[in-house]
């Protein structure tokens, strides 16, 4: 996504549809801040080894592959609500694809869409859980519990809905156990990635200064170490790049002709669909960005939590409405010749899923 927003970013300012002077004040620094603190949790997580370590236990247990289904379901929403929804599909997908070392007779692709699924769908439970949630909750008035009441009850209808393609799916046949992958825990990076993490959550919900998680980062970032330079900041790149290139794209007439607030409605169904169409051709979080002006000027309040369901619904269909999706079908395709029936599989799920998020979506706005 980043030569993506960048390139979007450069059309912007070449067809001067946004100025140069004006990129400081288009740039959200609080928002960009809360990023940069979520990045260095998460790299402190990954490499304490711990998160890894409670996805191994938890699906070495298994012993078919319809329990492997639901534990991963579960297990990668789980994660995701913790880590973000792509790093959640980078634990948790390489641990379903050992099962391949021990069965050579089990093939993992249903397992894996819909853990890519669980990780749109279930991982949307928090704030952090990926990236559009916490922009819409940062530019959306929520409070903790406001924000909870509305995803609580939406995420456990997609939990239902998700695990009832299990036996839809995925065959009762026995699995062995998977290979051995125990790795130490390093207790200081997993105190600091979880702390920090604590630390956010508070400072979103407003119990704390906005400055304590950033200033709890350095120490953060200085434990690891050289780590720090293979650490990827590229989400805080293409947020910046995307506050510029879609302020550019609401301002082009082409946006002008085809916006789907206009045409749907400024109201809750209309914020549910326009969320979710547009999800489908400029993936979720730049959906998110465009849509979430109009939603304030339009009053805001319910109209966010309609957004809000509009694009987390619209992680779902094609492949590129959420980062999400390309990234767990990379994991499952990389080095495999037939492609065709992974993805005939996945839009088949994904789109299923997509009618039934919408579906509830408009029941609860």
């Amino acid at each position: 996504m980043l030569p993506a927003s960048l390139a979007l970013a450069f059309v912007a300012l070449l067809f001067r549809l946004v100025s140069p002077s004006e990129i400081r004040a288009l740039l959200d620094l609080h928002l960009l801040s809360l990023f940069l603190v979520l990045i260095l949790a998460v790299e402190c997580l990954k490499r304490s080894g711990l998160v890894e370590a409670v996805v191994g236990k938890v699906l070495s247990r298994v012993r078919s592959e319809r329990t492997l289904a639901v534990a991963a379901i579960l297990t990668t929403g789980a994660v995701s609500a913790m880590v973000t929804n792509d790093v959640a599909l980078l634990l948790v997908v390489p641990f379903t694809l050992a099962f391949e070392k021990v069965a050579p007779e089990f093939d993992p692709i249903r397992v894996v869409v819909l853990e890519i699924q669980a990780a749109n769908l279930l991982g949307c439970l928090t704030p952090t859980g990926n990236p559009q949630n916490l922009l819409l909750f940062s530019r959306g008035g929520f409070t903790t519990a406001g924000f909870f009441a509305a995803q609580v009850p939406w995420v456990a209808g997609m939990a239902v809905a998700t695990l009832a393609l299990v036996p839809l799916l995925v065959p009762r046949r026995p699995l062995p156990a998977p290979p051995e992958t125990d790795g130490p825990v390093e207790p200081r990076l997993a105190t600091a990635g979880l702390f920090l993490l604590s630390l956010q959550l508070l400072a979103i919900s407003q119990a704390i200064p906005r400055l304590v998680p950033l200033v709890a980062a350095v120490p953060a970032a200085a434990l690891l170490g050289r780590g720090l330079l293979k650490t990827d900041f590229t989400l805080l790149g293409v947020f910046s790049a995307l506050f510029v290139g879609v302020e550019g794209l609401r301002r082009s007439a082409l946006f002008a002709t085809l916006d789907p607030v206009a045409l749907l409605g400024a109201t809750p169904t209309g914020f549910v669909l326009s969320g979710a169409l547009l999800s489908q051709v400029v993936s979720n979080v730049p959906a998110a960005i465009l849509l979430a002006p109009a939603a304030t000027q339009a009053g805001g309040g319910v109209l966010f939590t309609a957004l809000l369901y509009g694009v987390n619904a619209g992680g779902c269909g094609t492949p590129i409405s959420s980062l999400a999706n390309l990234i767990g079908a990379d994991l499952y395709l990389r080095g495999r010749s037939h492609r065709s029936p992974f993805w005939k599989l996945f839009l088949a799920v994904s789109f299923a899923l997509l009618a039934v998020a919408l579906a509830l979506s408009l029941v609860f706005v």
